[in-house]
C-alpha cells in the first residue's frame, strides 16, 4: 500500500462537494455529526480553502478523550512539546495544531496544553536536543488523553473512533497518524495506568553473524544463540536480593543499575546546613522514586529522568544521536563526545570500566527504583525488506529506565560478537557491580504496544476504551498499515550495517573493550560474595 493512501482515508461517511477525492464506501452509517458538519459549517469556509467544511467539525461540548497515536520520530525533536523553545518541531506540537484545526481545541485554549489536561502514556520530553544531535523516537502505541471539544453524537455508528481520528489526520504530516479517538473517564491517567510496554528493535541480521549466503541451519544457530543471550534478562541469575525479601525476586526482575544513568533513579538528599534544615524537598523526594509508568523513551523507546531529576555525578541527556554515542563510554562530568574519535581521546579521565563495591558507597546507592521486571526479551525469525535481511527483537516489561533497552541490546550484541564474555550478563545484574556497558543506536527502537489497568482498583481491571484501543481489529489493521507503508520504509535505511549509525558504532565496539583484569576482579568478588551468602543461609534457622 502506498504511503499516501494512509494519509487520506478521511472517513468513508464524509459528504463533500469534492467527493471525487473520497471513497464513500458506506454512506448509510454516516454519523449524524458528520452530516451536520458538512451542511452547517459554511461559516467556517473560506474562498482560499473551500474544503475546510470537510476537515473541521462543529464542536458542541468538551469531553475527556484518549487518542492512540503512531509516529516516526526521525524528523522531530522528541514527543513532548517544549514551550521554552517554540521553534522546535515535536510530535505533540504537530498533534496540537491538527486537533485545533479539526475543531477539537478552542482558540482560547490553543497553545496551553495544561488548560485541556493534556497527558501522555510516557514521556520523551526535556533534553531531546543537545550537541546538535537528536534522540530518535518511534511509536505505534502512544496514548494521549485530553479534554477535547467534540461534535454531537461523536461516536454514533463509529465505536472505534475512526472518523474523529481521520479528521485530525488530514492536518497531520504523513509520518504521524492518529489511529483512534475514544471517550475516556475523567479519572483515567495515561501515564500511571500503563502497566506493560512492548518495544521492538530492528537489527541487521549481519550484525549477529547471519550472512547473505548463510544456510538455513546456520541462520537457526545464530538466532538460537542470540535468543539464549537475550533470554538472560528474563531469568533469575543470582540470589543476592533474596536476603532482604521474604518473597524473593520474580522472574525477570533484576537491578538494571548498570543499564542506565544510576543517579537519575536515586534519592537526592540535601547537604548539611541546607536552607531546608536537612529535610528532603517534596520535589527531590518524588524525583528519586522511579515511577512504574516511566519508559525507555521510544515513547521511547522515551525519559529525561524521573520527574525531571537532574543527575548529580554525570548528566548525559537522552538526546544523543546513537551514531555518535561511543559503545562503552560513560563520560565524566563536563566531557564531550565527538563523533568518530577513539575511546581514549574521548575520555581521558575514564580509568575503570568494571569494578565491585566492597564497601557501601552513599554516593552510589542502588534502590528499588533500579529494579525492573523483564517479561520477554527475544529475537524473532529472519525477515527481509528491500533486499535487507534483519531480525526484530522484542522487549516486554512493566517499565524501563533511561537507555535501559538500548544498553541491553548493545550488551547482547557485544556478547554475540564475542567482544564481551557471556558472564558479563550475570555480573552486570549483580547489585554490587559497576560496569560500563555499550549503548546501541536509537534509530530503530519502536514502541509496539502496551496495556493499561486501573491502579485504584484491586485486580487487573481494564477500562473498556483501553481494551478497544489496544485490541480492536480495525484499529490494529490501521496500525499495521502505518507500520508497513510509512514506518518500515523510513527505518529500513538504518538496516545496512555498512552505513550510519552502525558502521561507526560497530567500529567503536570492536576497538573498545573492558580490561580482562577488571572483569576478573569483579568475578572474584562475585564468587566470594556468593560463597559468603550460601554459608550464611546454611546456618539460618528454618
Amino acid at each position: 500500500m502506498a504511503a499516501s493512501s494512509l494519509r487520506f482515508p478521511l472517513s468513508p461517511w464524509i459528504i463533500s462537494n469534492h467527493t471525487s477525492n473520497l471513497h464513500l464506501s458506506n454512506p448509510r452509517i454516516m454519523p449524524f455529526w458528520l452530516i451536520r458538519c458538512s451542511s452547517s459549517s459554511s461559516s467556517t469556509v473560506t474562498e482560499s480553502n473551500p474544503e475546510q467544511s470537510v476537515q473541521k467539525w462543529e464542536p458542541l461540548r468538551k469531553k475527556k478523550v484518549v487518542m492512540r497515536v503512531g509516529y516516526v520520530g526521525t524528523n522531530y525533536r522528541g514527543l513532548q512539546m517544549q514551550r521554552e523553545e517554540s521553534s522546535i518541531s515535536t510530535i505533540e506540537r504537530e498533534l496540537e495544531n491538527a486537533v485545533f484545526k479539526a475543531g477539537g481545541i478552542l482558540e482560547s485554549n490553543f497553545g496551553n496544553l495544561h488548560k485541556i489536561g493534556w497527558d501522555r502514556s510516557s514521556r520523551t520530553d526535556k533534553g531531546q536536543v543537545g550537541h546538535g544531535k537528536i534522540f530518535q523516537v518511534h511509536s505505534l502505541a502512544t496514548m494521549i488523553s485530553l479534554k477535547m471539544e467534540i461534535p454531537e453524537n461523536a461516536w454514533n455508528g463509529d465505536p472505534n473512533g475512526i472518523a474523529l481520528a481521520n479528521y485530525v489526520n488530514f492536518h497531520l504530516p504523513k509520518d504521524i497518524k492518529v489511529f483512534s479517538i475514544l471517550p475516556s473517564q475523567r479519572s483515567f491517567d495515561a501515564r500511571r495506568e500503563c502497566d506493560l510496554r512492548k518495544y521492538s528493535y530492528l537489527l541487521s541480521a549481519e550484525i549477529i553473524g547471519i550472512k547473505s549466503d548463510s544456510s538455513a541451519s546456520e541462520i537457526d544457530h545464530h538466532i538460537a544463540e542470540f535468543n539464549e543471550i537475550l533470554n538472560t534478562f528474563e531469568d533469575i541469575v543470582d540470589y543476592e536480593n533474596l536476603m532482604t525479601s521474604n518473597k524473593g525476586l520474580q522472574k525477570g526482575e533484576h537491578p538494571f543499575h548498570n543499564y542506565t544513568i544510576r543517579s537519575k533513579y536515586r534519592k537526592q538528599f540535601p547537604a548539611k546546613g541546607s536552607p531546608i534544615n536537612g529535610q528532603v524537598s517534596r520535589k527531590a523526594k518524588s524525583s528519586g522514586e522511579a515511577s512504574a509508568s516511566e519508559s525507555e523513551g521510544s515513547d521511547g523507546e522515551e525519559n529525561s529522568g524521573i520527574n525531571g531529576m537532574i543527575s548529580s555525578d554525570y548528566d548525559e541527556q537522552e538526546n544523543q544521536n546513537s551514531s555518535e554515542s561511543t559503545s562503552f563510554v560513560e563520560r565524566p562530568v563536563g566531557s564531550s563526545n565527538s563523533h568518530g574519535k577513539g575511546l581514549k581521546e574521548q575520555c581521558p579521565k575514564l580509568v575503570v570500566r568494571a569494578r565491585w563495591l566492597h564497601e557501601p558507597d552513599e554516593r552510589d546507592r542502588i534502590s528499588a527504583s533500579h529494579f525492573r521486571k523483564i517479561l520477554n526479551c527475544s529475537c524473532g525469525k529472519l525477515e527481509k525488506y528491500l533486499g535487507l535481511d534483519y531480525v526484530e527483537l522484542s522487549i516486554c516489561g512493566e517499565s524501563f529506565m533511561l537507555h535501559q533497552i538500548r544498553k541491553m541490546i548493545g550488551t547482547a550484541i557485544a556478547v554475540k560478537r564475542e567482544l564481551l564474555p557471556r558472564d558479563i550478563l550475570t555480573l552486570s545484574l549483580a547489585k554490587f557491580s559497576r560496569i560500563v556497558l555499550p549503548l546501541a543506536p536509537s534509530e530503530v527502537l519502536i514502541l509496539r504496544g502496551n496495556s493499561f489497568s486501573v491502579r485504584t482498583k484491586p485486580g487487573n481491571v481494564k477500562r473498556p476504551e483501553m481494551l478497544t484501543l489496544v485490541g480492536s481489529k480495525e484499529i490494529l489493521k490501521s496500525v499495521d498499515e502505518f507500520y508497513m507503508s510509512v514506518m518500515l520504509p523510513q527505518l529500513s535505511k538504518f538496516l545496512d550495517p555498512s552505513k550510519s549509525p552502525w558502521h561507526d558504532w560497530l567500529e567503536n565496539l570492536t576497538q573498545s573493550s573492558i580490561p580482562e583484569a577488571e572483569l576478573d576482579d569483579v568475578r572474584t568478588a562475585w564468587k566470594l560474595w556468593k560463597e559468603n551468602y550460601h554459608s550464611r543461609t546454611k546456618v539460618m534457622p528454618m
